[in-house]
C-alpha cells in the first residue's frame, strides 16, 4: 500500500504532465497540429511515444500474468518471435508509410476498396481503440497500490488520459509519452534485481517450479502449439495497428520512424526479460496463482521499495498505461470525426469540429471500454479477443494495400474483411478444435486464411480504383502524397535499408542482445539476466531522454537567439 509521501509524490508528477501537455495544446491550431504533430517527431521523441505506446498495461503489467502460465515460452514465442515479425514492419513498410501517406488506415482503404470498406475498417479500428485491456491493467494497479475499488480506479486513469488526449493533441501525447517512457523503464529496471536474486536466481525458481510443473522452465514447454501460433499473429497484428501508422506518418522523415522502431527492439527485449522473469517468480511464490497475478506483480514491487520511488513506480505503471490509452483515444476520435462523420457532411468538418467530435468521442470510448474491461480473467485474454477481431477482418486488405504493388479490386477488400469478419463470428461462437494444436484454436487461426482466399477470388471481380499511390482521389478521406511528383532517387533513398549503416547497427544490437540473453536463460547465468538485462533497458533509456531533453533546450536556445535577431 502507498503512504502519504508516495501519493503526494504521484499528484506532483501528474501535475506536471498536465502543465507540459497544456502547454503542447495551445500549439494545436488545426487537425494537422492536433493528429499528427505537423509530422515533426525528432527520432528520440519518435522512440518514447512509440516505446510507451505499445509497453502500456498489455505490455507491462500483462505480460507478468499471462508469463505465469508460459513460463520461459514467454520469452521464446512471445518476445522473440515479436520482434523478428515487426522487423520488416520497421525496415520496409515504415518509410513507406510515412512517405506515401499522411493520414489513417481507413484512408488506405478507401483509396483502393472504397467508401464500404473505409467505414467498416473505421468500426473495428475503433473497437480496438477502446483499450479495454489497458483499462483492466489500471484497476488491477489500484487494487494493489490503494486497497481501491478497481471500477473506481479505472475511471480517474481514463478520465487523466480523456483530459491529456483533449488538451495536448498528439504533440502533447508524444511528450507526456516521452516522460512516462522515462519513468515506466526506469522502475521496471530498478526493482528487477532485488526480485530476481531474493528469490535465488535461477537456482531458487528451479527449485520450487521443477517440483510443481517443470514444462515452465523449458523454452517451448509452458505453451500449446494453437497458443503459440495465436501469439506469433498477435505480434503480425502491429501491421495493421493504427498507432504505429500516426507515428510513422508524425515521424520528421521516413528514415526517424524506420530507425525509432529499430531501437525499440533491444529495450522492448530487455524489458520483457525483466518482466517475464518477475513473472516466474511470482508463479514460483504462489504455484497454484491463488492471487490474480497481476495484482501480485504490483504488491511484491511495492513490497521490495522504499517510499518516493514507491510513488515513481506507480507512476511509471499508470503513466504506461495512461500513454497508451490517450494514443489510441486520440486514433479513436480521428477516426470518428475523419473517417466516419466527415464523409456523409455535404460540407466538411471545420477544424474546431473535428477536434470538439473528436473530444466528445474519447469520452464515450472511457465509458464503453470501463463497462467491459473486467469480463476478462486475464489482461490478456482482454487483448486476444479484441486484437483476434481485427485481424481477422483487417489484415489481408490493408498489408495487401501496402505492399502489394499489383490489382487490387474494391470487390477484393470488401470480400477480404466480410468473410474475415463474418469466419471470425461464427468459428468464436462454433470453436474448432484441433488435438496437434492442443484443443480449440482462436477464431482468427481460421478466419485469416478465409480472409486471404477470399481478396483472391475478389480480385478477379470488381473495379480498381487506384493503383499504387499515383493517382490522389477517392471519396475524400484522409490525405495522400502523389509520390509521382517526387523524385525517384529521393524517394529511393528514402525508403533505402542502409545494412552497413545506422539501420544495420540496430538491427546487429538486437541480435547480438538476443544471442546474449539466449545464452544466459539455457545457461541459467543469473548475471544476464538479473543485472545485464535491466541495465540495457536502463542505460538505453536514459541515453534516449538525455538526447531528447539535449535537442528541446538547443531548440529553445536557437529560438531565444532568433528572437534576440529579429529585436535587433
Amino acid at each position: 500500500m502507498l503512504t502519504t509521501i508516495d501519493n503526494i509524490t504521484i499528484i506532483i508528477c501528474v501535475i506536471g504532465v498536465f502543465l507540459i501537455s497544456n502547454a503542447m495544446g495551445k500549439e494545436s491550431k488545426d487537425m494537422e497540429s492536433y493528429y499528427h504533430a505537423n509530422k515533426s517527431l525528432p527520432w528520440s521523441l519518435a522512440v518514447g511515444t512509440i516505446a510507451a505506446s505499445w509497453y502500456g498495461g498489455n505490455g507491462t503489467i500483462g505480460t507478468v500474468g499471462y508469463a505465469t502460465t508460459m513460463g520461459l515460452a514467454a520469452f521464446f514465442i512471445w518476445s522473440i518471435g515479436a520482434h523478428l515479425v515487426r522487423f520488416p514492419l520497421a525496415l520496409w513498410v515504415a518509410p513507406r508509410i510515412s512517405v506515401k501517406v499522411n493520414s489513417t488506415m481507413t484512408e488506405l482503404l478507401d483509396r483502393f476498396y472504397g467508401r464500404i470498406a473505409s467505414l467498416l475498417g473505421a468500426i473495428v479500428l475503433i473497437v480496438s481503440c477502446l483499450s479495454i485491456s489497458e483499462i483492466g491493467a489500471t484497476g488491477y494497479v489500484g487494487v494493489a497500490a490503494w486497497g481501491a475499488n478497481k471500477f473506481v480506479a479505472a475511471a480517474v486513469i481514463i478520465v487523466i488520459s480523456i483530459l491529456l488526449t483533449c488538451v495536448g493533441g498528439l504533440m502533447g501525447v508524444a511528450i507526456t509519452d516521452m516522460i512516462f517512457f522515462f519513468f515506466m523503464i526506469m522502475s521496471v529496471a530498478m526493482v528487477f534485481p532485488k526480485v530476481f536474486f531474493d528469490m535465488g536466481g535461477f537456482a531458487g525458481v528451479e527449485s520450487i517450479l521443477n517440483a510443481t510443473d517443470p514444462s515452465l522452465m523449458t523454452p517451448l514447454g509452458g505453451i500449446t502449439t494453437g497458443k503459440a501460433i495465436m501469439l506469433i499473429l498477435i505480434c503480425i497484428n502491429v501491421y495493421k495497428d493504427p498507432a504505429f501508422y500516426q507515428r510513422f506518418t508524425a515521424s520528421n522523415g521516413p528514415k526517424t520512424g524506420k530507425r525509432a522502431m529499430l531501437t525499440c527492439f533491444s529495450i522492448w527485449m530487455s524489458m520483457d526479460v525483466c518482466l517475464m522473469f518477475t513473472a516466474i517468480v511470482i508463479r514460483a511464490m504462489d504455484p497454484a496463482l491463488t492471487i490474480q497475478p497481476e495484482v501480485a506483480y504490483i504488491t511484491l514491487v511495492l513490497s521490495g521499495l522504499p517510499g518516493v520511488l514507491r510513488g515513481l513506480f506507480i507512476f511509471g505503471m499508470m503513466g504506461a498505461i495512461i500513454s497508451t490509452v490517450d494514443t489510441y483515444y486520440l486514433i479513436g476520435g480521428e477516426i470518428v470525426a475523419n473517417d466516419i462523420i466527415n464523409p456523409f457532411r455535404k460540407t466538411p468538418l471545420s477544424d474546431r469540429q473535428s477536434i470538439f467530435i473528436s473530444r466528445v468521442a474519447c469520452v464515450i470510448f472511457g465509458i464503453i471500454g470501463l463497462s467491459v474491461a473486467f469480463r476478462f480473467a486475464l489482461i490478456y485474454d482482454a487483448m486476444i479477443f479484441v486484437t483476434s477481431l481485427s485481424m481477422s477482418v483487417l489484415f489481408v486488405p490493408v498489408l495487401m494495400a501496402i505492399m502489394y504493388e499489383g490489382k487490387k479490386t474494391n470487390a477484393a477488400g470488401l470480400a477480404s474483411m466480410f468473410v474475415g469478419g463474418g469466419a471470425w463470428i461464427l468459428f468464436s461462437r462454433y470453436p474448432v478444435s484441433i488435438a496437434a494444436l492442443g484443443g480449440a484454436v482462436d477464431a482468427s487461426l481460421v478466419a485469416l486464411p478465409l480472409s486471404l482466399i477470399a481478396f483472391l477470388i475478389g480480385n478477379r471481380f470488381g473495379k480498381e480504383l487506384h493503383h499504387g499511390y499515383q493517382a490522389a482521389g477517392g471519396t475524400g478521406i484522409g490525405e495522400t502524397v502523389d509520390i509521382s511528383v517526387i523524385d525517384p532517387d529521393e524517394y529511393k533513398r528514402e525508403i533505402k535499408v542502409e545494412w552497413f549503416g545506422v539501420d544495420g547497427a540496430l538491427c546487429l544490437l538486437y541480435a547480438g542482445l538476443a544471442s546474449i540473453y539466449t545464452f544466459g536463460i539455457l545457461n541459467r547465468v543469473d548475471w544476464i539476466i538479473g543485472w545485464m538485462a535491466p541495465l540495457i533497458a536502463a542505460t538505453m533509456t536514459t541515453l534516449i531522454f538525455g538526447r531528447y531533453l539535449f535537442e528541446v533546450f538547443s531548440f529553445h536556445k536557437s529560438l531565444k537567439n532568433s528572437n534576440k535577431s529579429v529585436k535587433k
